[in-house]
């Protein structure tokens, strides 16, 4: 076989293992995360992999929805959930 050949097997397995451990592990956690800001209140439900990471995103997803531009994202994001349920999936 071929040099070319041989490294096109192996890029191959490489991905199908790549994406065969992506889908078996998938998200282990699911997290609902509501939000407060200026009077306005936005609950998401996020998936994800790492506790901590979930709960920013759906922190940053729910701010998506109550403010607007970056300085009222960023004092959202900095306000305390009104609610945040975590569970293992």
């Amino acid at each position: 076989m071929k040099k070319g050949s041989l490294l096109t097997i192996g890029f191959l397995i490489f991905i199908g293992y790549f994406s065969f451990t992506l889908l078996w592990t998938g998200n282990k956690y699911e997290c609902e995360v509501c939000i407060e800001y200026k009077d306005t209140e936005v609950c998401q439900k996020v998936k994800g992999m790492d506790k901590q990471d979930t709960i920013m995103t759906g922190i940053s997803t729910a701010c998506a929805g109550a403010a607007t531009g970056m300085t009222e994202s960023i004092e959202c994001q900095a306000q305390k959930p009104t609610k945040l349920e975590c569970r293992d999936l």
